[in-house]
């Protein structure tokens, strides 16, 4: 597990870098005077973060958590990076007024690439952890697999 906590953080480190690069270029094709690149740089900074606490709490706990559990903090997590979104965009909103419908675009854009960032890295975390668990039980997963299609088939056939 240790090498996909390094893995998804290089990964991390990486998307930022390219977005923020892309931000850098593009910034005045985007916004009229670049006043919203502030917000940009803290919301990218906020989602960095967030990302990178996730990934570190699910390698340090989640060997001990059981399915059902792990299904709840996946939850949990996507209801709160919805609720800090929401909080952040109404912030800027509120107290900053510039730009708003360029800046919500731009910041939706980033939630979404940062939510399929997060996504990925379940689902290969997920893979990881029932490889490991077919491993610890001497099973191989290809067999293990097909003989699961082959039940499922013959349940059908009936």
């Amino acid at each position: 597990m240790e090498s996909l906590k390094t893995k998804f953080i290089l990964y991390l480190v990486a998307l930022n870098c390219f977005l923020a690069a892309l931000l850098i270029f593009s910034w005045t094709l985007i916004f009229e005077k670049g006043r919203s690149m502030g917000g940009i740089s803290i919301a990218m900074a906020m989602f960095f973060l967030y990302e990178m606490l996730v990934i570190l709490f699910m390698e340090s706990k989640g060997d001990t958590l059981n399915p059902r559990q792990s299904i709840n903090l996946f939850l949990g997590f996507k209801a709160g990076k919805i609720i800090l979104s929401l909080l952040f965009i109404a912030v800027y909103v509120i107290f900053v007024k510039v730009e708003l419908l360029r800046f919500t675009g731009v910041f939706i854009a980033l939630y979404l690439i940062y939510l399929l960032f997060d996504t990925l890295y379940w689902i290969r975390r997920e893979k990881s952890l029932k490889a490991k668990q077919y491993k610890e039980k001497g099973l191989n997963i290809k067999k293990y697999k097909l003989k699961e299609i082959e039940k499922l088939s013959n349940y059908y056939k009936k």
